[in-house]
């Protein structure tokens, strides 16, 4: 009997996927965990394997395509065997429409396929750039929508239009799930957040000084060691809250917030208080790559417990984050800046201050238990020595 492919659970707060490429097509000979499918959820680039051997008897769902858990994407079966929609309602599954291929879908149904006509790739783009809805496009060849046909429907859309010059930028999975996921932070979570100076002196002094002599630290990975040393002290800020109770972690897994061409994306340091400052950097250093090459894996953006967005690379001297749900603290880093401060002789002394911003879930934390934190942070960093 043939094997249908669905798409399965993906991991917490993921329900659907873009198809982004099939590696096999119909006809094809398959092993079982050959890829057949790169998938692209809101956090990460996922692969599709083959769940058994066989032949790929049909593939059910177009590349471009947003699909959800549950839904069918294609069928592997044996060499011969025949597969189609209405043998699979003969069997007692969900019946498909065999026009479902052919017809636009109506507004507001979940599956919003772009259009029944193939769409080039180059033609997807340029309806991204353009603002166009595929759906309302008709190919001059009937059969194939390229650019040109969605450069022309463009054009002759705006036409006479008596209307400010505009464009429109459609929002990539990473920047819908972070517009969510904030949203849903800013309304259901009640945030406080308080903020300490931090003298810098020192940790920049031997940030330098590893750097001069060939040690490659980054400054974040810095940041990452000595607050994941701060949370194994503090529990309520490596903690959730959920079902009116408050869990708090033993390891430490911290979410760096990395901006990248197609949003936030938030890779996480798993252990990060049993690691040394090497492993961090190395670890930091790889994931910000796959980060920025949109090459994540879900197990590299799961499980932060706390999150880091470190913004000291900028000119930007504060900034309150907004806590990532369910973990119950976000540290907000800002960009180091000279400030006159008292001397150890009544004078002023030019020092190097930085304001590390905590917000927090007031459910699992009262104001003090934040300031203990950002106390002992602060002592931390502006003792900071890195071992030869």
């Amino acid at each position: 009997m043939p094997t249908e492919v669905k798409l399965p659970h993906l991991g917490e707060s993921i329900d659907s996927a873009v198809i982004v490429a099939w590696h096999k097509s119909t006809g094809d000979d398959i092993r079982r965990g050959d890829e057949l499918a790169d998938l692209e959820t809101d956090k990460a680039t996922l692969s599709l394997e083959a769940p058994k051997s066989g032949v790929v008897l049909a593939i059910v769902a177009d590349e471009g395509q947003r699909v959800y858990m549950g839904d069918l994407l294609a069928v592997i079966g044996r060499d011969g065997e025949t597969w189609s929609p209405s043998s699979r309602a003969q069997q007692g599954s969900a019946e498909i429409d065999p026009k479902a291929e052919t017809t636009v879908p109506e507004p507001g149904q979940r599956r919003a396929s772009a259009s029944h006509y193939k769409i080039s790739p180059l033609a997807r783009r340029k309806a991204k750039e353009l603002g166009v809805d595929l759906a309302a496009v008709r190919p001059a060849d009937g059969v194939k929508i390229n650019s040109a046909d969605v450069e022309a429907f463009a054009s002759a859309s705006s036409a006479g239009a008596d209307k400010p010059a505009q464009r429109r930028i459609e929002m990539s999975p990473a920047k819908r799930l972070t517009g969510q996921r904030m949203l849903h932070s800013a309304q259901s979570i009640p945030q406080f957040s308080l903020t300490i100076d931090v003298d810098a002196g020192q940790l920049l002094a031997a940030h330098s000084a590893a750097k001069a002599a060939g040690r490659a630290l980054s400054l974040s990975a810095v940041l990452i060691q000595i607050s994941a040393k701060t949370l194994v002290e503090h529990g309520l800020l490596n903690a959730r809250f959920e079902d009116d109770g408050i869990t708090i972690f033993e390891s430490v897994h911290i979410g760096v917030a990395t901006a990248t061409r197609d949003g936030l994306r938030v890779p996480v340091i798993r252990d990060a208080e049993k690691l040394s400052l090497e492993q961090i950097n190395r670890s930091l250093g790889e994931l910000t790559v796959r980060a920025r090459e949109n090459r994540l894996q879900l197990a590299d953006v799961s499980d932060a417990t706390f999150t880091i967005s470190n913004l000291g690379m900028t000119s930007i001297t504060h900034f309150t984050p907004l806590v990532n749900p369910p973990q119950s603290a976000i540290l907000g880093v800002a960009a180091p800046r000279p400030l006159y401060t008292p001397g150890a002789d009544g004078g002023l002394a030019l020092s190097r201050q930085m304001a590390l911003t905590v917000a927090c879930d007031h459910r699992v934390l009262d104001g003090a238990d934040a300031a203990a934190f950002l106390r002992d942070l602060q002592a931390e960093i502006e003792s900071f020595r890195i071992d030869p």
